[in-house]
């Protein structure tokens, strides 16, 4: 994976911890759980309790105005909150952006509060389901509304699949630029919360708590900014022994490529059967800290690696140290990277 010449030159996020990047660096450094309610379950009570973390209402300056943005679900409006202040980072005016701007967005779930909102109409009778829920309900509807919001020029494209896949989005977007497809590439990675994929955590353990959030690295080659400069993986795996067994491999790899100090932002989410191997195969080196994002905010599935490549931009410009990301993956594979300032 060749990221050479590529610079982080914004970012921004929208997460439980709030609307801003600053407020996720601000709450993940702070160290302290956010709080977390029930999640309710439309036309019926489970046995069992399902907390979540939501994002908080947004600031009056955060509230986007846009025709497309009456009709949007929450993923769509925290990806542009996102994208707004990633360009705002980087020196842009996010109501003018520049030419030759493109998107990738990634994803898990999708849209799925239309989606649910949809299909439920489907079940209760199918003549009157709505046919102006159902473009909602698409994976591209997200980055179609930001394109559309921004008056993008240049490619516009979603990709689906495990929550590490930005780390594909940033290979994609690394090509595009030196190819010459765009000039710089807005990579956005979001979800957002709904009672299924809130009750399905709790499946896998009891204690995991859904959240939902956005995370934006705005990406070029013509400024100075943090880069991502070592990239290890994919080291793919079909089991959660096989995951166990490569991540010791991932984590040499890494730290093989250090020459000093350096942050570790993990994975962790505190529960010991899902932790075990990831500790393990960090804990044989000293870390100036460790930020475990995860532990604060929530399992927010398809934003949380961008969340901590967010964190770890952040971490990286105001420390001036190199950042270790641990992106292990759920189900296909597992990636690192290092993020030098």
């Amino acid at each position: 994976m060749n990221l050479e010449g590529v610079h982080i030159r914004g970012v921004g996020a929208v997460s439980s911890a709030g609307w801003s990047a600053g407020d996720l660096l601000r709450i993940v450094r702070e160290g302290n759980p956010l709080p977390a309610v029930n999640c309710a379950r439309p036309g019926d009570e489970r046995t069992w309790p399902c907390p979540v973390r939501l994002v908080p209402p947004p600031p009056p300056d955060k509230t986007a105005r846009h025709p497309r943005m009456r009709r949007s679900s929450a993923i769509t409006r925290y990806s542009v909150a996102a994208a707004l202040g990633a360009l705002a980072d980087a020196g842009h005016d996010p109501a003018a952006p520049p030419r030759g701007l493109g998107i990738l967005f990634v994803m898990m779930n999708g849209c799925v509060n239309y989606t649910g909102r949809f299909f439920n109409e489907v079940l209760q009778n199918p003549a009157q389901a709505s046919p102006l829920i159902f473009p909602e309900t698409v994976f591209n509807a997200p980055a179609s509304h930001i394109a559309s919001f921004l008056g993008i020029d240049g490619v516009v494209s979603t990709l689906v699949g495990s929550p590490n896949t930005i780390v594909e989005a940033l290979d994609t977007a690394a090509f595009w630029i030196r190819s010459g497809i765009v000039e710089e590439c807005l990579i956005i990675a979001a979800e957002e919360c709904d009672w299924l994929s809130a009750e399905a955590l709790t499946y896998y353990h009891p204690k995991l708590i859904a959240t939902e959030g956005a995370g934006a690295l705005l990406l070029s080659a013509k400024s100075a900014g943090p880069q991502v400069r070592e990239v290890i993986g994919p080291l793919c795996y079909t089991s959660w022994d096989e995951r166990a067994a490569l991540l010791p491999d991932l984590a040499a790899q890494t730290r093989a490529k250090l020459t000093g100090d350096a942050i570790l932002i993990d994975d962790r989410c505190g529960i010991d059967r899902i932790d075990r191997a990831e500790q393990a195969a960090w804990s044989g080196a000293q870390w100036q800290a460790v930020r475990s994002p995860k532990l604060i905010l929530g399992e927010s599935m398809g934003a949380s690696s961008a969340l901590q490549l967010v964190l770890g931009t952040l971490e990286a410009r105001d420390t001036r140290q190199p950042v270790v990301v641990s992106m292990p993956g759920a189900n296909t594979a597992a990636y690192a990277c290092v993020i030098t300032p």
